[in-house]
């Protein structure tokens, strides 16, 4: 406890915080539903969404009912993500109850589950026959294994696993709003982290991945009712005798993302092992250290399609610098919401570097932010509706905020006060940025 004071005190010095700071601060609202969400039905055919959306200060907390059960969405772009999964919900349980699906799924698994078997116990002997390669699967086997040592070393030490401690555990979005599927035992969930070789050698995975992409959803997604669900309808697919081309293309609709989605081709169309290897040969070509890298592709906030966007971004920025200070705030989130916030961040400070003016460097101060090559400080914040609160007062007041040009990029709005007290203070506030996308 001692150490936690001391912790905090000594945070507050370095940071340069003023010591006196505005006494009156906004209660964060609930908000009627269409002040925020301009675009979206309250209710369609499949779901209906609470009329009053509570916010935290930063973030909106969108309810929606459905027959699947209820799922909240926190933060921006993450509603229409949830509504869409609903729709891939209820396309696959039509497909499921086709008689094409029923015809085709009720087949024996034995031939996959014989094969299953020969890969376990015959590992190297299964690695000789596959056409992309031995050198390639033993690279992606040898991180997964990596990647499922350390996790399991996390997990029985009772560590959240790739989870180190700092400042990212104060971004916003620190309550849970959909937690990963939690129904496996510790030592399930970090064989888990590491994927399955046998499995991904016989082709699940690469079904899943298919049927995923055919749904436009994520196939890490950390909804879990669907992720179960993309598991049942996959093995009933890959143990039955038609083939996942012939299957997703009985399921209605085509591909409509939403851009706030993180999800790519990138994702969608490479092997988890093959992209693991790849996040880390990025990574590591851009300065980021190697314990931090393995730190990332165990963490348990961040799903790989997380990962995958967090490193295209910093890749994307190559030629800036300072990529190694984003990684303590990224690694130090304990929610799947922080990891979002943080991956969006970086997906609009790339954004403003392609298409505003070049970012010379990048730093963090409570979170990420970035200097431009004419000496302006650019923050990035992919919050919906912003109050006038200590934290924004602290934040806004830093010493090391005042002495550059600076303006604040935002992916919703923020409240007349709010905004007021930051223009005060020198503050050019962009509502509505379309850097978020």
């Amino acid at each position: 406890m001692i150490y936690k004071t001391s912790f905090r005190i000594l945070l507050v010095l370095n940071l340069g915080l003023s010591s006196a700071f505005a006494a009156d601060y906004e209660s964060p609202p609930s908000i009627p539903f269409d002040m925020v969400f301009h675009e979206v039905a309250i209710k369609g055919d499949n779901y209906s969404v609470a009329p009053s959306v509570p916010t935290d200060g930063f973030l909106t907390r969108a309810v929606i009912d459905s027959e699947f059960g209820e799922f909240v969405a926190l933060g921006p772009g993450m509603l229409e993500i949830r509504l869409h999964e609903i729709d891939a919900l209820v396309k696959l349980q039509t497909f499921e109850a086709s008689d094409e699906f029923q015809r085709g799924a009720k087949e024996s698994a034995q031939e996959k589950l014989s094969g299953l078997k020969q890969v376990y116990e015959k590992p190297k002997e299964a690695a000789a026959g596959i056409s992309a390669g031995v050198s390639r699967f033993f690279k992606r086997s040898y991180r997964a294994t990596k990647t499922g040592v350390q996790t399991i070393n996390d997990v029985v030490h009772d560590r959240t696993p790739g989870s180190i401690e700092g400042a990212g555990a104060k971004l916003p979005g620190n309550q849970q709003s959909q937690a990963l599927p939690d129904s496996e035992s510790k030592y399930k969930k970090a064989a888990k982290a590491s994927g399955s070789t046998a499995v991904n050698i016989l082709g699940f995975d690469d079904s899943r991945r298919k049927l995923a992409k055919r749904l436009g959803v994520d196939p890490y997604t950390t909804n879990p009712v669907l992720d179960e669900k993309l598991d049942e309808v996959t093995w009933s697919i890959f143990a039955g005798d038609f083939g996942i081309d012939v299957a997703t293309s009985l399921i209605p609709g085509s591909i409509v993302v939403t851009t706030s989605s993180l999800v790519t081709n990138w994702v969608w169309d490479t092997p988890p092992g093959d992209l693991r290897v790849k996040i880390e040969q990025t990574l590591l070509g851009i300065g980021v250290s190697q314990e931090d890298v393995d730190r990332l592709l165990r963490h348990r906030a961040y799903p790989l399609s997380y990962q995958a966007a967090l490193t295209a971004a910093m890749e994307a920025m190559g030629e800036v610098n300072g990529h190694e200070n984003t990684m303590p705030l990224a690694l130090s989130v304990q929610t799947v919401d922080q990891a979002r916030f943080v991956v969006n961040t970086m997906r609009m400070l790339q954004r403003y570097h392609e298409t505003v003016q070049p970012l010379r460097e990048i730093d963090v101060q409570g979170t990420v932010f970035a200097i431009t090559d004419k000496d302006t400080m650019v923050i990035a914040a992919p919050v919906d509706y912003v109050s006038w609160s200590e934290m924004l007062d602290r934040f806004s007041a830093n010493d090391r905020f005042s002495s550059k040009p600076r303006e604040l990029y935002i992916a919703g709005t923020m409240t007349t006060m709010a905004s007021e007290q930051l223009s005060k203070r020198g503050w050019i506030v962009h509502q509505n940025s379309d850097l978020f996308n």
